[in-house]
């Protein structure tokens, strides 16, 4: 109810034609019901289409424009991929393989499976999925350690896993939400991003933030033992249940490893992330080339599909009805001036404005949708670089304090390995690091690879 009573009041707004106030006030009933998920997110999204089209009276290719975006069929492919690294093993395989030889050092298994994390980023393009398998591996070995939910070691290694986990999707173009603000950036922006060119953006942020993280963990929740006899053995039994590389391991390691190669290189190439990653998903369902079987398909997170393509009709229908100017006004005219005088304080300014958002737009996807079509038309409309801003906005939804930010953190902390409190410590501490290296990076690194503010 709520949500009606904010779209009826965004209604009567004076933002300009009838078309306009309609448009807006489905824009901020799909806002609330993104943020409150009374239903599925995928549900309120095609609500709002649906609304777009019979009650704004929008043609059906505007109402359903994001459904011809090719960002959504991005996300499709990497659900695949996800799931078949999943189901054959070869992520877990990965990861225990690296575990196995990282001794029985707490500090080395700790930086070890920071490393895991970020590895699997590559073949696990799924927060969530990853969070599973690898606060799995490390419950499997904090147990074998004879350590209980409440000690120390259970708390930072769990806690690292899962806020890495969610961390990292924003440094690499893996996840569903930096998909779609790359998605969004490219549509609403007018300009190219290549995948590889937002890795490298972030690869000096991704070692800083491993080392501090590393050094953060072990400060705030000190290890009961420095030493962890068990470790390499757990791993090793576990390998052994595993046996030998399949069939289907194998093919999924040439299909991962083609689509990677692909993904890395489109600065050479131009082939579309999406066009590899949609073909490359495909690739693993087809009989005797790809692993997956034929139950497997309809097994995929279809809904998030569903919502990415709406969030993107929000977005091309708040631009095609020019609400936009108005709300962009009010949301970034106030930062003209900072960001006119330099990257300096403006990369820092737009991370935290960023990260204010995401206190009330909780789902990063919802953080991006929302917001990130405004920061384009902003960015278009003052001269400024609309990849520059639209990477920092897109990796500032990686700043987390709160469970509710976060499906990733949601699903880690149901293990019931750290609380609340530990979460918004070191988030705290991880948001203010990342704005420094933002202050630090962006004026600096980021102008060698052509990412000005103008």
């Amino acid at each position: 109810m709520s949500a009606v009573i904010l779209g009826l009041i965004a209604y009567s707004l004076p933002v300009g034609p009838i078309v306009a106030r309609k448009a807006l006030g489905i824009t901020i009933f799909m806002l609330a019901m993104f943020v409150t998920e009374p239903i599925p997110l995928g549900a309120t999204g095609l609500l709002g289409c649906l609304l777009f089209w019979t009650w704004a009276g929008l043609p059906l290719s505007k109402a359903f424009s994001g459904f011809f975006n090719d960002t959504p069929w991005f996300v499709l492919g990497a659900l695949l991929l996800g799931m078949m690294a999943d189901r054959t093993g070869l992520a877990k395989r990965l990861a225990y393989n690296i575990i196995c030889r990282l001794g029985t050092s707490y500090s080395r298994i700790l930086a070890g499976m920071m490393v895991v994390n970020f590895l699997l980023t590559f073949i696990v393009p799924s927060g969530v999925a990853k969070t599973l398998i690898l606060c799995a591996i490390a419950i499997g070995m904090i147990e074998s350690y004879g350590l209980s939910k409440g000690s120390n070691i259970g708390k930072g290694l769990v806690l690292a896993m899962t806020y890495q986990s969610g961390q990292f999707d924003k440094m690499i173009v893996a996840g569903a939400s930096s998909i779609l603000a790359r998605g969004l950036i490219e549509s609403m922006g007018k300009v190219e991003l290549p995948w590889g060119l937002w890795f490298i953006a972030f690869v000096p942020m991704i070692a800083v933030n491993i080392v501090v993280q590393w050094w953060l963990i072990q400060k705030l929740f000190p290890p009961e033992k420095k030493t962890l006899e068990g470790g390499p053995a757990f791993c090793r039994a576990e390998l052994a249940k595993i046996g030998p590389l399949s069939s289907n391991e194998i093919k999924a390691l040439v299909i991962m490893c083609s689509a990677m190669i692909l993904w890395a290189t489109d600065v050479f190439h131009h082939i579309r992330p999406s066009v590899v990653g949609l073909t490359a998903g495909l690739v693993a369902c087809l009989p005797l080339i790809g692993p997956l079987k034929k139950d497997d398909f309809s097994k995929a997170n279809f809904p998030i599909v569903i919502f990415i393509a709406t969030a993107m009709c929000l977005g091309n229908v708040m631009s095609d009805t020019e609400v936009l100017k108005s709300l962009t006004n009010a949301m970034f005219l106030w930062m003209t001036p900072i960001l006119y005088a330099g990257s300096s304080l403006g990369g820092m300014l737009l991370y935290w404005y960023a990260n204010a958002f995401h206190l009330f737009l909780a789902n990063d996807n919802s953080l991006q949708a929302a917001t990130m079509p405004g920061l384009m038309q902003f960015a278009i409309k003052n001269g400024f670089n609309p990849r520059t801003l639209g990477l920092i906005w897109g990796f500032a939804g990686e700043g987390k304090i709160f469970i509710y930010q976060s499906a990733v953190l949601a699903v880690g902390y149901a293990f019931g390995y750290f609380t609340t409190r530990d979460l918004f410590k070191f988030g705290f501490c991880l948001i203010i690091l990342d704005s420094l290296l933002i202050l630090i990076f962006v004026p600096t690194y980021w102008p060698l690879l052509g990412l000005t503010f103008r």
